[in-house]
């Protein structure tokens, strides 16, 4: 018997497989100069971002497109999230905050690290639109009451005709509305606060000499205005109908006003809130059952179901990657009782501190376009990927 088959055999074996796909690290040299370095062979079959999140340390992550690049985003699990729960602009202490201390908050959170991210982000788990070292945050108002979005009125501020501007309502700079729009910064066009919209008494509290047709207060032109200013602007969500604790009114019952109330949104929308995907329990939910759970998920309104709901405990959310019950999520009440309450939990929590790659995929290796081209934040790390098609 030949020995050359052996022989081959023995050097087939011992010739090293080649990566497939390269990672390379952009960076900047002591010269000012983009270099790329830090190289990285992905062994062979594996995925490329499943080995880097491995290299990385993430334990939890995912993956999203957008134009030229995919970003590698962290799906914490450590740490604690703030979502904050207001309910209208006033002086009184309770369920009210004065204008001025909105804008003090909106300032703070601009000023201390923090970055707005929506309700269904945060359920997602998807945090890969923050930059690296800055700290989720996800605010919202519930009851669409009055102060939350107000135009500017020929008279009783119920009853009165809306003020215009070429056919455009003015609005009350002291709405909160127009506080976000000046303070708050904007995501894809977008300001990352939700709008939880319950129908016991005339959404936003505003007439524009409509006459009032009572509950559940069903095709009001202005309303119809607010809710489609706000479904292209900010996000909608469901805060039932009636505006009755779930265990008070039954949880069937709830279930159906939950819908109805659904069906409401979609109407005054125009067809189709496009940006519905959550509740928020009114007076939040105390030990969330399984069969109220159970209901609540398996509401469907053409095709689209709710991601989560949100409860009302004045405590501090889990992280999304330790999340356990994504209808029952902790909030934060603010209001003007809890000021320095709320300043003090904000400066004390052990926030979530979001983490994220760039990468750009090419064929070969070649430096990119400048980072911030890229999306990338000055914080975050940006990867070429080389990949061997």
């Amino acid at each position: 018997m030949s020995i050359i088959p052996a022989i081959l055999l023995s050097l087939t074996i011992m010739v090293p497989a080649y990566a497939e796909n390269v990672f390379w690290r952009y960076a900047v040299d002591r010269y000012e100069r983009s270099v790329l370095m830090d190289k990285l062979e992905v062994p062979s079959g594996l995925n490329p971002y499943e080995f880097l999140a491995g290299e990385l340390g993430y334990d939890a992550w995912i993956t999203r497109d957008e134009k030229s690049v995919v970003i590698l985003s962290e799906q914490a699990s450590s740490g604690e999230v703030p979502i904050l729960c207001l309910h209208k602009i006033g002086d009184d202490d309770n369920y009210a905050l004065t204008p001025q201390r909105f804008r003090e908050l909106l300032q703070y959170i601009n000023a201390n690290g923090w970055y707005m991210v929506t309700d269904s982000q945060y359920l997602k788990k998807d945090f890969s639109r923050v930059p690296t070292g800055l700290k989720p945050i996800v605010m919202g108002s519930d009851d669409a009451s009055y102060g939350t979005l107000i135009y500017q009125t020929v008279g009783d501020s119920l009853t009165g005709r809306v003020r215009r501007f070429f056919g455009k309502p003015i609005m009350e700079r002291d709405s909160m509305a127009a506080i976000l729009e000046r303070y708050a910064k904007k995501e894809d066009n977008r300001i990352n606060f939700t709008f939880y919209v319950s129908f016991d008494a005339v959404p936003f509290r505003q007439l524009d000499g409509y006459k009032n047709p009572g509950f559940p207060y069903r095709n009001i032109p202005v309303v119809a205005e607010k809710i489609r200013y706000l479904d292209n602007n900010f996000i909608l969500g469901i805060h039932a109908l009636s505006h009755i604790y779930a265990y008070e009114m039954g949880i069937h019952e709830f279930a159906e006003d939950v819908l109805a109330a659904w069906n409401v949104l979609d109407e005054y929308a125009g067809a189709e809130a496009l940006t519905v995907q959550t509740l928020a329990f009114p007076f939040g939910i105390e030990n969330l059952s399984a069969e109220l759970e159970s209901l609540i998920s398996s509401l469907s309104r053409n095709g689209r179901r709710l991601v989560g709901g949100f409860d009302l405990d004045n405590a501090p959310a889990a992280p999304p990657g330790s999340l356990k019950k994504p209808f029952e999520v902790s909030r934060i009440n603010v209001d003007n009782s809890r000021w320095q309450e709320t300043l003090n939990t904000l400066n004390s929590i052990n926030a979530v501190s979001a983490r994220r790659e760039i990468i750009w995929e090419t064929a070969s290796k070649r430096l990119p376009n400048e980072r911030l081209l890229l999306g990338a934040a000055p914080s975050d790390g940006v990867w070429v990927l080389v990949k061997d098609d």
